[in-house]
């Protein structure tokens, strides 16, 4: 009879059975990781993290808040520009009516509306350099056709006030804005005249009478005083290396004035005092200096050929280099 086997025997032999076991990971060691594939790597477009999508939204804004600045300063610039311009344009309409309404009013009958023409005159330039040289010329014609010089003057005449404002407005500019005008006062009656401290550079006044004028500390530098007369004029400090050719400068007050280099061929300067004048290089040929005071005048390189310096005082005075050629030195002091 067949015996069947037992539960234990079968038990038995499955224990026997040989499996294959997993190799020991060594202590300390991390079994390595499956990789995966990206999204990239497989052919799928990259979604940015939420993170990086932020500050590119931030970059943006920030981007064109600087545009629109830059905008708003760009068209407040040109508001600027518009305005200032329109101001420009106003205020030259504003000069060129004052301008035309002083002009309009020194040919009035009326002297005082000529005077407050004048004034108006004188205002324009010091507000626009750019008008000074047409005011310029207006005021010298003003004072050439209502103070001529007159064949037979009258003796004690004084200055009449609107001629002495015209002067004094072309006495007290600024010349740096002259050109291309200059002041032109050619033949002119200016007898008793004050122009002191008055800027007359490079100014006309060929045949012009200054007698008795005040002209302390005038500048007459480049000027033409051709012919002119300043018998008794007030030159004290005056700067006049100028042309002076057959000026009368008889009994002239030139205490310290300015000559160097001044042209005074044939000029009259009997009595005229030259105390401390600067005569260094001036040219005096035929020039009259009879009983002229010339005491300590610096007379350095002066031209005195055939000059008559007849009774002349010399004290002190350096003729240091001059030339005396032909010079009257009689009674002379020195």
């Amino acid at each position: 009879m067949a015996t069947t086997p037992s539960r234990g025997s079968g038990r038995a032999r499955r224990r026997t059975r040989t499996t294959p076991r997993r190799a020991a990971v060594p202590i300390g060691s991390r079994a390595p990781r499956c990789r995966t594939r990206t999204s990239r790597e497989a052919g799928q477009p990259a979604v940015p993290a939420p993170a990086d999508r932020w500050t590119r939204i931030q970059q943006a804004s920030g981007t064109l808040a600087a545009l629109g600045t830059l905008a708003v300063i760009a068209f407040t610039w040109l508001s600027i520009q518009q305005v200032n311009n329109e101001h420009a344009l106003t205020r030259e309409g504003q000069v060129t009516d004052r301008y035309n309404a002083a002009v309009g009013n020194i040919g009035d009958d009326s002297l005082e509306v000529r005077l407050g023409g004048i004034y108006a005159l004188q205002r324009i330039m010091e507000d626009s350099s750019r008008d000074q040289p047409a005011i310029v010329n207006v005021l010298s014609t003003y004072i050439r056709s209502h103070a001529a010089k007159p064949k037979k003057p009258a003796p004690g005449r004084e200055l009449d006030s609107d001629i002495q404002a015209a002067a004094t407005a072309l006495a007290t500019r600024n010349s740096d804005h002259d050109d291309p005008a200059h002041v032109d006062l050619h033949g002119t009656d200016l007898r008793n005249a004050d122009l002191t401290d008055a800027d007359l550079t490079d100014a006309d006044l060929t045949d012009a009478d200054l007698t008795g004028a005040n002209l302390r500390d005038a500048n007459l530098r480049g000027a033409n005083l051709t012919d002119a007369n300043l018998n008794r004029a007030y030159l004290i400090g005056a700067d006049l290396s100028a042309n002076l050719r057959d000026a009368n400068l008889r009994d002239a007050d030139l205490l310290g004035a300015d000559l160097y280099g001044a042209f005074l061929g044939r000029a009259d300067l009997r009595y005229a005092d030259l105390t401390d004048a600067d005569l260094t290089g001036a040219r005096l040929t035929e020039a009259s200096l009879r009983d002229a005071d010339l005491t300590s005048a610096d007379l350095r390189y002066a031209d005195l050929t055939h000059a008559n310096l007849r009774d002349a005082d010399l004290t002190d005075a350096d003729l240091t280099d001059a030339d005396l050629t032909g010079a009257n030195l009689t009674g002379a002091k020195r």
